[in-house]
């Protein structure tokens, strides 16, 4: 494996992780967002792999699909696009990343960046 993409690869595993300690902690917003950059930098390891360059981008659909992943994945790359936004900024919805996300909403981004982490780690 390309070093940069190992880097990479390594942060997006780290932040997964701590995706799971702020759940834990009840940080729901937070782990989502950790979630979501951990597909994030995965996908950017894969791309450098691939194709020996970085990609700028926080589009996980655009890179899901540079990177042929799964077409039944794309539906939570979507959803994953959208919790970069709300869970970080207060004015992106109605209500502010705290009170938004719920303990299903971290639940299901963790599962989702696991099962997409784990794809990876067989094409890295």
């Amino acid at each position: 494996m390309r070093q940069e993409a190992k880097t990479w690869w390594e942060q997006a595993k780290s932040d997964l992780k701590t995706a799971h300690h702020s759940f834990d902690a009840k940080d729901f917003d937070w782990s989502c967002f950790q979630a979501q950059q951990s597909v994030e930098k995965a996908f950017k390891a894969l791309y450098l792999q691939e194709f020996a360059e970085l990609r700028k981008v926080h589009d996980l659909v655009f890179l899901a699909q540079k990177l042929q992943v799964p077409s039944d994945y794309i539906p939570f790359c979507a959803w994953l696009n959208k919790v970069y936004v709300m869970a970080r900024y207060p004015d992106a919805s109605d209500i502010i990343p705290a009170k938004k996300f719920s303990r299903e909403d971290a639940k299901k981004a963790i599962e989702v960046a696991t099962t997409i982490l784990q794809w990876l780690e067989k094409k890295l």
